[in-house]
């Protein structure tokens, strides 16, 4: 890139910043962020996952979490700080692989825009699937570069921060092997990339003792109860048109680009693109299809809309400017005017600011301002000497915000985790003599209904805020 357009480029990073930045510091997330940020507050604390505590996904995203805590301090703001740069690596990765195929300054722009607004804009924690799609973006660009081995490398992170999403892409880049020629020492070094990771990461697991349980806890809550008892599962919506529509258009779009690259046969070796972008909308969408899984899926779609003058001709730039502007246009619709997360208020309306604590230069609405200062004055003044806190269920946030230990090995309990596994959690409230409890939700929703009657049985609430409570033990 010449001095015009490198200057054209950091201008295109600098507007992106501006919706990322803007939202990075507002709302909180009490379980999916709490999960990741408890994750890496026991890391730093001398545990290792699988061994030591249950953790759902591969373990990269939290040893990197864990990483920038170290730097920054134990403050949720340092997380939204690290999110918010990783999404910044994406927005350049992004721009540069849109750049260097279309050679068209707007495309790239629009690419990046719509990436920063359905993706860091929406989503701002510290969550797998937002610390994946940069790592995507990379990895396409390094193929596209025919930087084999360091692609491989790519592949096997993602697989080490979201495993799902890691067996997507190489299932994907395994049917591209099948559709386009690749000589077998470009396949070696590709594999030799993937290999050496994964080598590393069975050799960490050996050595930390944590194999066996690694491959147990993937079996028991990944296999069996997510895949097999599709305890997460929910119906794809088919509600209308309209919504259907909404939710299978990543796909459809993928679908499109790659069956128009092999028909027009011009640009095959772009294939792994939208293949890719397949894989992961497949992955990603089920076994959970709402909302909060589609809006990243969403956020990777412009790089699909930016090929379609390569594939079928000039005449459909235009075509590419209108899709993107429109979905430019739904996304600052959906940031300013929808619910944060499908379930709090939208972003506008975090204005409550934090000076100080765990929370300090967080702003969020009135009513988690509230839960989060009403909560703490009450376990501040129940457990203010105590090791240990009980957080349950929906709300792991709670120990990253207390500082407070977790008695169990299980971080929360959205997934089942059996009527055994329950007696031990209780048998460890009980050796540890765990005096307080934070509940979200009537404990009777609840699917671990023995932890529930334990806590209703030896428990007495104390305060109650919106949703959540929280508990003293009785004698």
């Amino acid at each position: 890139m010449n001095w015009k357009k490198n200057t054209t480029f950091l201008l295109f990073i600098a507007i992106c910043c501006i919706p990322i930045f803007l939202a990075f510091n507002k709302g909180i997330n009490y379980f999916d962020e709490g999960y990741i940020l408890e994750g890496a507050r026991r890391i730093l604390a001398g545990e290792v996952p699988y061994r030591d505590f249950h953790f759902i996904y591969t373990p990269g995203t939290i040893y990197f979490l864990a990483f920038f805590l170290r730097i920054g301090g134990q403050y949720i703001i340092v997380e939204r700080l690290a999110a918010a740069l990783l999404s910044v690596l994406g927005v350049i990765f992004l721009g540069l692989l849109t750049l260097k195929l279309t050679k068209n300054t707007i495309l790239t722009f629009l690419s990046m825009f719509l990436y920063a607004l359905w993706g860091p804009a929406h989503l701002n924690f510290f969550w797998p699937v937002m610390s994946v799609i940069p790592l995507l973006f990379i990895y396409l660009f390094l193929l596209s570069e025919s930087h084999l081995f360091l692609s491989g490398v790519i592949l096997g992170i993602i697989l080490l921060f979201k495993h799902n999403f890691g067996a997507a892409l190489v299932i994907s880049f395994l049917c591209y092997l099948v559709l386009v020629r690749y000589s077998k020492r470009q396949i070696f070094m590709i594999f030799l990339g993937f290999l050496s990771v994964i080598t590393l990461f069975i050799i960490y697991l050996l050595t930390t003792q944590s194999l066996i349980p690694f491959i147990s806890e993937m079996n028991i809550y990944t296999i069996q109860e997510i895949l097999v008892r599709k305890s997460l599962s929910v119906p794809f919506p088919t509600q209308s048109i309209g919504k259907f529509t909404l939710y299978t258009f990543p796909g459809i779009a993928s679908f499109i680009i790659g069956i128009g690259l092999m028909v027009k046969k011009k640009n095959m070796n772009l294939l792994f693109i939208p293949l890719a972008i397949l894989a992961i909308y497949l992955f990603g969408i089920f076994p959970t299809p709402d909302w909060t899984h589609l809006m990243p899926l969403i956020s990777v779609t412009g790089i699909l809309f930016a090929l379609l003058p390569l594939i079928f001709g000039d005449r459909y730039r235009f075509l590419s400017y209108l899709l993107m502007i429109f979905i430019i246009g739904t996304g600052i619709y959906s940031v300013v005017v929808r619910n944060y997360y499908r379930w709090e208020a939208p972003l506008t309306k975090h204005t409550h600011c934090f000076s100080s604590g765990r929370m300090k230069y967080m702003c969020i609405d009135g009513k988690n301002e509230a839960v989060i200062t009403q909560t703490l004055v009450s376990i501040e003044k129940v457990a203010k000497k105590d090791t240990f806190i009980f957080a349950f269920y929906n709300n792991p946030i709670y120990y990253f915000l207390t500082q407070k230990n977790n008695p169990t090995r299980f971080i929360d309990f959205n997934v089942p985790v059996g009527e055994k596994e329950e007696r031990k959690v209780i048998n460890e409230l009980q050796k540890k003599k765990v005096k307080t409890v934070v509940t979200r939700f009537p404990l009777h929703n609840n699917k671990s209904k023995i932890i529930s009657n334990y806590i209703e049985k030896n428990y007495s609430p104390i305060n109650t805020v919106y949703e959540f409570t929280v508990w003293r033990y009785k004698r």
